[in-house]
């Protein structure tokens, strides 16, 4: 993997559709926010109800951010991406929510020996939701599975690939923020370019 074809290639794909990245994010972020201040405002918090439904709410928007997903790697793919396609997986809300668990709690157990299996595991797992984005007729563990098997000899390199947007991040602390506007969008589509070139590598073994 060429990362440094893999940024100038996301740096393009930004500038080129920089306005269609913001659009479909903002509505995730819009509704995410406006689910959280409704149940602020019409519920006291610590209640069965308040809990209840932020855990609903929760569940909620990881559809959305799947969603999020499959909508990145329309733009990577050079189709259009539709705001529709953030809802394409509001229907999966039980699978969404079992494999994020399963993730959360596989990561946890291996960190738990020592921090690096727990990098390690994290690792092998990070291509999980483009997976699902993908293909969703799957099971959760089909997904861990298929995320490990992709990852098998990627991880160190997705690793510094990770850690080369860190003077990006630095940027944006700096600027309190400000920088997000550009680094976002860049360091979100760079990711899913990353997952696209390697799909297409490891569909060719």
């Amino acid at each position: 993997m060429n990362r440094i074809e893999i940024k100038e290639e996301a740096k393009e794909l930004t500038r080129e559709n920089f306005k269609t990245f913001w659009k479909g994010y903002l509505v995730v972020l819009a509704i995410s926010f406006l689910c959280s201040i409704g149940i602020d405002l019409l519920f006291e918090k610590g209640t069965i109800i308040y809990n209840g439904l932020t855990l609903m709410v929760s569940f909620f928007t990881s559809t959305l951010s799947v969603g999020l997903y499959y909508y990145i790697l329309k733009i990577v793919r050079g189709d259009e991406p539709e705001k529709e396609d953030l809802f394409r997986f509001v229907g999966k809300i039980l699978p969404i929510v079992a494999l994020s668990i399963l993730m959360v709690v596989f990561v946890l157990l291996w960190s738990i020996l020592l921090i690096i299996p727990g990098i390690i595991v994290a690792l092998s797992y990070s291509m999980v939701f483009y997976l699902y984005a993908d293909h969703s007729e799957y099971t959760p563990m089909d997904y861990l599975e298929q995320s490990k098997e992709m990852m098998n000899g990627y991880k160190w390199d997705y690793f510094i690939f990770q850690l080369s947007f860190l003077g990006w991040i630095l940027l944006s602390v700096i600027t309190l923020g400000i920088a997000l506007i550009w680094v976002l969008p860049y360091v979100t589509i760079a990711q899913s370019l990353y997952y696209d070139k390697l799909k297409a590598i490891k569909e060719k073994i």
